[in-house]
């Protein structure tokens, strides 16, 4: 039975392929699988002489239509996977997503406000990126997203953060006797990156644009001890500035990406406290 079923497929086979001129030969099969409709046979042989662990599989269109075939032989299927298409699948743009972890350091500081780098963090999410491609070798790229960032500027000094009665955020010390723990600045954004991107290699790019920034939350938070009790001081709107821009480079490696995002607008607005917003870190 076996020998009947090879030799159908081999005449099925060369009939088939006969403008292609593909010739394959196998030696004791265990098992020949033909299935067959009105456009396609699938041809699967399975084991052969001094190797059962060997699988072919042929499939064959028998429409008019242009000749697809996918062809995969032994068990290494990776490397041994020649594929044959019509058409061109190059796309220009994809869908992407990124997300960024890092400090935060900012610049032009008034008098009297220390920050903590390495205790002030931004961390920001673009769950949407669209990458249109400017060239077919894909090495030049300008994306857009939507995403969501989240910054702390946080002071470890010996004054904190406070709302005087007209609503503006100013300094202030802490109550006699306090143990002081931190006093933060905390924004929240909805943003819209547009970068251009080049790539060098596989491993090396760079990429260059502004992010806008919606900032629709501010708050104030300070934390300390006092007379062996825990207490907290939070405040909401803070008069965040509404809309900020920042300027965003990326640096692509084959060890993990960076970032360092400047904005020269000030983080608070109506306030004598004027500082820019620094940040850096890892882009994925």
């Amino acid at each position: 039975m076996k020998q009947t079923l090879f030799f159908l497929f081999l005449c099925v086979s060369t009939m088939s392929h006969a403008a292609v001129n593909d010739t394959l030969v196998v030696n004791k099969p265990n098992t020949v699988t033909i299935i067959s409709n009105d456009s396609i046979m699938n041809i699967t042989v399975e084991g052969r002489e001094g190797k059962d662990e060997y699988t072919y599989n042929r499939k064959v269109q028998l429409a008019a239509s242009p000749i697809v075939r996918e062809n995969y032989e032994g068990r290494d299927w990776d490397n041994n996977i020649p594929k044959v298409k019509v058409g061109d699948d190059d796309s220009k743009m994809e869908a992407t997503a990124h997300f960024g972890l890092g400090f935060t350091s900012p610049t032009n500081v008034p008098s009297g406000m220390e920050f903590s780098t390495f205790k002030s963090w931004e961390i920001f999410f673009t769950p949407i990126v669209f990458d249109l491609y400017v060239n077919k070798a894909k090495g030049d790229l300008i994306s857009l997203g939507l995403g969501f960032d989240w910054r702390n500027y946080r002071m470890t000094n010996d004054v904190r953060f406070m709302k005087s009665d007209d609503g503006k955020v100013v300094l202030g010390g802490y109550p006699q006797g306090a143990t002081k723990k931190f006093s933060r600045v905390k924004v929240f954004s909805l943003n819209f990156p547009l970068i251009y991107q080049h790539k060098f290699d596989r491993n090396w790019g760079v990429g260059i644009g502004p992010v806008f920034n919606f900032n629709t939350y501010g708050s104030l938070k300070t934390s300390y001890k006092l007379e062996g009790g825990k207490h907290k001081y939070v405040e909401k709107n803070i008069g965040q500035k509404k809309f900020t821009i920042d300027a965003m480079l990326i640096l692509e490696n084959p060890i993990i990406d960076l970032y360092i995002k400047y904005s020269p607008m000030e983080v608070l607005k109506d306030s004598d406290l004027d500082f820019q917003a620094l940040s850096f870190g890892i882009y994925l």
